[in-house]
């Protein structure tokens, strides 16, 4: 009987970890523009679980099927799943609510394995356990052998698993188990760095905004290092929130606020827009410069008109739940912005400073005197080669001159 780590074993594991370091990481150098590049060549983390389960089935043993479980740290997201069978690869996310009272997660493997922080393995002719997911694989598929382990992360507190399953006649024999079990280890490493950088770019996005978030990662983290930017400003604020504030019911005015930031995130987010800060009942974004001034104002514009349209149909909703309307007022500007850290030295805020954010926020105030949604400045209403309605002259607070003010609605 051979063990696991005889010469014919770890021959397997030397070729497996160094194609894995091959192809995981790929080789080093300098861009077209002498920068310092890494990882050049490395394959895309999919299409590396599909080449590292190939030749799993090629070194250890005949493989069927294989699935990679990783948790991540995503507001949304509770991990994504990666399945390999037969040479074919499909990718699937798991979403955060509702995951830990699931009947199919709680009768699952993944669930035993998570609790106990132990492999679990089924195979023929042990009776079917009550899981939904191997009966179904047994009976359409012949599976003969289903083996799940925990990855061991460094970082104890994510979930991680990975599964080998089999459909030849008596499954996987002790020494193909044990190999498989040191190739999960060997694959561990990798796949908790992959995990490591998701979490942080996922999180850095979520909280900071995409543009921030490449930022930060790529080092622009010291106090004070900022970037000037030509960008459009747009600054949004919900009307009546102090009143309803005052008449709400316990956590009744955070759902409320969700739902119209959701509304309004979702008016930004499609045209390249970044919300970098809410504000208690409002937010701030930025439309960097992309192409031209022009493309970028009308994205900015059409955002907001996006912004009013999903407000209405929320409305609509809030008048068949018999609560009142929402109002809100944006105010869009054009200018160049200080884009960077700032802040203590230990907590940074990173986000846009300069007299052009002051007067979009003005813009903003002023839509409660003019009584329309949406006030843009004369510079942004210049560069847009979207219709705007000139609605004069305006006096603002901290402003020693008038601002002309424009409008996408005629009033």
């Amino acid at each position: 009987m051979h063990s696991a780590t005889d010469s014919e074993s770890e021959l397997i594991y030397g070729r497996l970890a160094a194609w894995l370091a091959v192809n995981a990481l790929g080789d080093t150098g300098l861009d077209a523009e002498g920068r310092p590049l890494n990882n050049i060549g490395a394959l895309a983390f999919p299409d590396l679980f599909a080449g590292f389960c190939a030749r799993i089935s090629e070194w250890i043993c005949p493989l069927w099927r294989s699935t990679l479980g990783l948790e991540v740290l995503n507001p949304e997201l509770s991990g994504s799943q990666l399945v390999w069978r037969d040479g074919a690869l499909t990718r699937t996310e798991v979403n955060r609510a509702g995951i830990m009272t699931r009947v199919d997660y709680l009768k699952s493997a993944i669930y035993v394995v998570d609790t106990t922080n132990r492999p679990f393995r089924w195979h023929k002719p042990e009776p079917l356990p009550d899981m939904e997911l191997i009966q179904n694989l047994h009976q359409e598929f012949g599976m003969t052998d289903y083996f799940v382990m925990p990855l061991p992360f460094q970082d104890a507190t994510r979930t991680s698993t990975l599964s080998f399953a089999s459909i030849r006649e008596g499954g996987f024999s002790d020494l193909e188990l044990a190999r498989l079990q040191m190739a999960a280890r060997i694959w561990s490493s990798v796949a908790e760095r992959w995990v490591l950088r998701h979490i942080a770019l996922d999180l850095l996005t979520h909280y900071l905004g995409r543009a921030p978030a490449e930022r930060v990662y790529a080092g622009q983290i010291e106090r004070g290092d900022v970037t000037r930017i030509e960008a459009a400003i747009l600054i949004c604020d919900l009307r009546g929130f102090t009143a309803m504030t005052d008449r709400a019911q316990h956590g009744e005015i955070v759902t409320l606020l969700n739902r119209w930031f959701e509304v309004i995130g979702a008016a930004i987010g499609p045209h390249r827009g970044d919300i970098l800060k809410f504000m208690g009942d409002g937010l701030l974004a930025v439309f960097a410069l992309e192409e031209t001034r022009a493309a970028t104002c009308d994205r900015a514009l059409d955002a907001a008109m996006a912004a009013l349209a999903g407000t209405d149909a929320l409305n609509a909703d809030l008048a068949r739940e018999e609560r009142a309307p929402l109002g809100f007022g944006i105010g869009l500007h054009w200018g160049e912005v200080e884009f960077g850290n700032i802040g203590t030295r230990d907590r940074l805020d990173f986000t846009v400073i300069g007299p052009a954010v002051n007067i979009a926020s003005r813009l903003q105030e002023l839509t409660k005197i003019v009584g329309t949604p949406i006030l843009a400045s004369a510079d942004f209403a210049a560069a847009a080669t979207r219709t705007l309605h000139g609605l004069g002259g305006r006096r603002v607070r901290g402003l020693s001159g008038g601002i002309e003010v424009f409008s996408p609605l005629a009033l």
